[in-house]
């Protein structure tokens, strides 16, 4: 009797945070499913389940297939990539005892604490090809011959490395203090003993801090694929997609064909296929990291 009650107490104190739950996340989902499947008018309102007709549209899209898929997955590895690398070697030097760690720990969270749109705006004011400050040092220093400064932006060649550049900035604050949490950690009576054995810095780095700090890099990747691959503000405000679709990936072309042109079909078509992408990472990811730790032990 007496843990019915318990339990109908814990259902019940959780039933706020389930409808809530239900009503911001789950619905949206749900909905944003039967609407790809459905006619969508001109005013986003879906009619007569049950066709294909918005995926047919999106899959035979020449630019969705051989512009913005592929922009995805480089934008996607290529900031992936790079901040996981970057964020580590830095997460290594703070955990150091070195002098004005604390100092250092705070100007790295700094690009964190503004936003992504801020934070982009500012990035395009310095890669202006006239204005910016970027083009009038590479001048300056004699790098560049002066009247020849490049658009950064406008170039197709140049655009996507660019906001790529822009979202490894924007992306190693964050990554750096989860793999530092993860860092702190690790005991130091591990290490101590690594070296009454004899080992090098490189050999306890690879021995010893990368394998514990694999849950955490688990954690790390995870997280920075899902919010890279549908980060829409840094190339929204850096480029919009632009020049000629160049530095388009899924979600702003998902923007643009369903806010700008109002096709709403086709939007939620997108976000379909984005999502069941991201799910289907997630699962496999998880279940490789989780049978190497499996074969590991």
């Amino acid at each position: 009797m007496q843990r019915g009650r318990t339990t109908l107490i814990a259902y019940l104190c959780l039933a706020p945070s389930a409808i809530l739950a239900a009503g911001v996340i789950f619905y949206p989902i749900l909905r944003t499913f039967y609407a790809a499947f459905c006619e969508v008018d001109r005013k986003g309102n879906p009619h007569a389940f049950g066709t294909l007709d918005n995926f047919r549209a999106v899959l035979g899209s020449e630019v969705f297939r051989n512009q913005v898929v592929p922009h995805t997955a480089l934008w996607t590895v290529a900031v992936v990539g790079v901040t996981i690398t970057l964020s580590l070697f830095i997460a290594v030097a703070l955990n150091e005892r070195l002098p004005g760690r604390r100092l250092m720990r705070a100007i790295v969270m700094l690009p964190w604490a503004t936003s992504l749109v801020i934070s982009a705006a500012v990035w395009k004011w310095i890669l202006h090809p006239t204005q910016g400050p970027l083009n009038r040092l590479l001048e300056g220093w004699g790098l560049m011959p002066y009247g020849l400064a490049p658009a950064w932006l406008a170039r197709p060649g140049m655009a996507m490395a660019a906001v790529i550049a822009v979202g490894i900035w924007v992306s190693i604050p964050f990554t750096s203090v989860v793999l530092l949490a993860g860092l702190q950690s690790i005991g130091d009576d591990v290490y101590e003993a690594a070296l009454i054995d004899g080992a090098t810095g490189w050999r306890r780095f690879r021995h010893i801090t990368i394998p514990l700090l694999r849950p955490v890099l688990l954690v790390a990747v995870l997280l920075n694929v899902i919010y890279v691959f549908n980060s829409f503000p840094i190339i929204w405000t850096l480029t919009e997609g632009g020049p000629a679709n160049q530095t388009h990936i899924i979600v702003t072309y998902l923007y643009q064909t369903a806010i700008s042109q109002r096709e709403y079909g086709q939007g939620y078509a997108m976000a379909v296929l984005t999502f069941l992408v991201l799910l289907a990472f997630s699962l496999i990811y998880t279940r490789l990291h989780s049978r190497e730790g499996l074969q590991s032990e």
